[in-house]
């Protein structure tokens, strides 16, 4: 699992894929927040237990999945 860079209008993030199936995220090469997707009925909801804002998770977890869904085509 390599690393990759997300482009949010929140600001530019690189993402490290961990082993365990969580995202570690870092902006400026400080480390801000672990990331994790949790199935919900039919849908997936990104969660933190860090101190990071909801809106935040959302969005950094849709360019996850986004980037994911790129990688598999």
């Amino acid at each position: 699992m390599e690393n990759f860079r997300i482009n949010t209008e929140e600001g530019d993030f690189v993402v490290e894929p961990q082993e365990n199936g969580t995202y570690r995220i870092l902006r400026d090469e400080e480390k801000i927040g672990v990331v994790y997707a949790e199935p919900n009925d039919d849908m997936v909801q990104w969660r933190t237990m860090d101190e990071l804002d909801d809106q935040l998770v959302l969005i950094i977890g849709e360019a996850i999945t986004a980037h994911n869904k790129n990688d598999e085509s």
